[in-house]
């Protein structure tokens, strides 16, 4: 059987023909050009790939500025210079550091030892001198030449206007640390990046920080930049508004020179705080430049704790203050009333043991308005114990006591608030009827921050609405607009009866008038107060003010704490009417 011949049709020998003269001129075009670059262009491009080199340097943004609630600014930033060692560069570690080192007078090994031990992209900066002075960088500049890997970066640096001014509420800023770099966990931060240490810039790092930008150069031999192949410009960090008062923080932290304590004032209806004083204090301005081993060994060292934010931070009895629960609770539970009367004789017999006042003679005969007023143990001795631990404790968690208050503040403690249940679980022990007699006037296991005092006094002030207390106003973008503003926020509402609070209220005005708070008087404005005491096993008694004014109309809460400071109708009272007097600027 005879096979059929197969033809391939014209048209398809015509397209392979197209194809193959396609291929041989592609063939014939890529010959030529590697003939070009290997025997034209080749020496000029080995030359360029020696000598020079992509050097890529980041630019970080400028944080956002800090300003007080008449825009005053407080917190800004400043141009510096930083000397870095870019290792991909440096063909002599040991050389260039022994050159570099007679230059800006850090040993040599120093220098070494920083470059070594950085272990990310050898082609980013290390940094080796923060804020290097202008002799130093005219001195670099002219020996550039013997000096190849090290770059100076302009950097911009946190500055802190007024040095201590609010340092605990502003916090600092620093190097980011291999710990949190763990704990951010992004790929936004790496080695050498300045984040929020503490305070508000802990606290708003993320709305402060801004993003970096950053440039690709082309560089010779020498080091020197020959051409800027990319660039991105940063993003500065939005600005923000405080709710604080610069110059009534001020006055504040001068009625506290030389104390330990804190000073908060606020308006009871917005939680918006106008000072938040802490004593002893630091300056932000050495963190920020990179803290000296002196310096930190100096700060960390210091047995007042200058770095502690006692406001919020510091756990204490609160002593007397504490009292104004008490009652709240006993006129809620029907403990006690505005008629009752409870004789006070100095002491208070329970069993076989015997609690005192603090005025041995006795206090005579009082209502619940007078053993507000005049502070008498033996009255809150009664009712607390009639109370009970667990009623007790019902009025204490009312007020959000044993929780965070919920500042814009890192590192807020909630204290203790003793139970039954709480001392078996530390202690292995029961609680004893005196465990609720100690209770009853603020001392024992209680332990507060000031923080959660001045939510107390804020409650009362405004008959159950507690506020969130807080620090930012608003929030400004780097063009001027405003992102957010801060609006009151109601955090908790306690579910007390206003004849209660109303007493208890009448009970703080006559402390100013005729009671312990007598020195926190001041004719021109009516005052509302309590005073307290507290007891403190490690030392000294702590000295407590809590109030608001006006009476009638209030316009702001105080609360004034001094550790270790003695009696609070004495220390702590006239410190906050000097406050309120100029809040209210009342000239005396």
């Amino acid at each position: 059987m005879m096979r059929e011949s197969s033809t391939v049709p014209e048209d398809v020998k015509q397209r392979l023909n197209w194809l193959l003269v396609f291929i041989i001129i592609c063939l014939v075009i890529l010959v030529i050009s590697l003939w070009y670059l290997q025997m034209i262009k080749g020496g000029e491009l080995k030359k360029r790939a020696v000598e020079n080199c992509i050097r890529s340097l980041v630019e970080d943004a400028p944080r956002g500025k800090i300003y007080d609630r008449q825009g005053e600014l407080l917190v800004t930033n400043r141009p510096t210079v930083l000397v870095s060692i870019i290792p991909a560069e440096v063909e002599d570690l040991k050389g260039l550091s022994d050159k570099l080192s007679r230059i800006i007078d850090l040993p040599p090994e120093s220098i070494e030892k920083k470059v070594k031990n950085y272990s990310e992209n050898p082609f980013k900066p290390v940094k080796i001198l923060d804020d290097c002075k202008t002799d130093k960088i005219i001195e670099i500049e002219e020996r550039k030449d013997e000096l190849k890997g090290v770059v100076l970066e302009v950097k911009p640096r946190r500055n802190y206007l007024y040095q201590d001014l609010a340092a605990h509420s502003l916090g600092y800023v620093g190097e980011i640390n291999k710990e949190e770099l763990q704990q951010l966990g992004n790929s936004k931060f790496q080695g050498g990046d300045i984040i929020g240490k503490s305070g508000l810039e802990k606290y708003y790092n993320d709305i402060l920080g801004g993003e970096k930008g950053g440039r690709e150069v082309e560089i010779d031999a020498l080091g020197q930049e020959i051409a800027t192949l990319l660039y991105r410009e940063p993003i500065p960090g939005q600005d923000i508004v405080l709710t604080i008062d610069k110059n009534l923080q001020l006055y504040g932290e001068s009625l506290l020179d030389g104390k330990k304590g804190s000073i908060l004032v606020s308006n009871p209806y917005t939680g918006e705080i106008l000072a938040l004083v802490n004593k002893p204090s630091f300056n932000p301005n050495l963190f920020a430049d990179g803290i000296s081993y002196a310096d930190w060994q100096r700060i960390s060292s210091d047995p007042d704790y200058p770095l502690t934010n006692r406001s919020v931070q510091g756990v204490y009895s609160p002593g007397s203050i504490f009292k104004v629960v008490i009652v709240i609770a006993a006129l809620e539970e029907g403990v006690t009333d505005r008629k009752r009367k409870i004789y006070c004789s100095g002491t208070y017999k329970l069993a076989d043991k015997v609690f005192t006042c603090w005025k041995k003679s006795g206090h005579g005969s009082l209502n619940v308005i007078d053993a507000i007023a005049n502070s008498c143990n033996v009255y809150f001795y009664t009712i607390g114990n009639e109370l009970g631990i667990e009623r007790l404790n019902k009025y204490i968690r009312k007020f959000g006591l044993g929780e965070k208050v919920g500042i814009d503040l890192p590192s807020e403690a909630i204290g203790t608030i003793p139970s039954a249940e709480w001392k078996e679980r530390e202690f292995k022990q029961i609680w004893f009827p005196g465990d609720t007699i100690n209770l009853s006037i603020g001392q024992g296991y209680l332990l507060l921050t000031p923080l959660q005092i001045h939510s107390v006094i804020c409650a009362i002030t405004t008959e159950g609405r507690i506020y969130r207390l807080h620090l930012v106003k608003k929030i400004i973008s780097p063009d001027g607009k405003i992102v957010k503003e801060i609006e009151p926020e109601i955090y908790k509402k306690v579910d007390i009866s206003s004849p209660s609070f109303q007493t208890t209220k009448e009970g703080l005005r006559e402390t100013i008038l005729k009671g312990t708070g007598w020195r926190a008087n001041v004719k021109e404005l009516s005052i509302a107060g309590k005073t307290g005491t507290a007891q403190n096993p490690q030392g000294e008694t702590h000295a407590w003010f809590i109030g608001f004014a006006p009476y009638e109309n209030p316009e702001v809460c105080i609360t004034v704490f001094l550790e270790n400071g003695g009696e609070g109708g004495e220390v702590a009272a006239p410190i906050a009417r000097a406050m309120l007097e100029k809040y209210f600027k009342i000239q005396e």
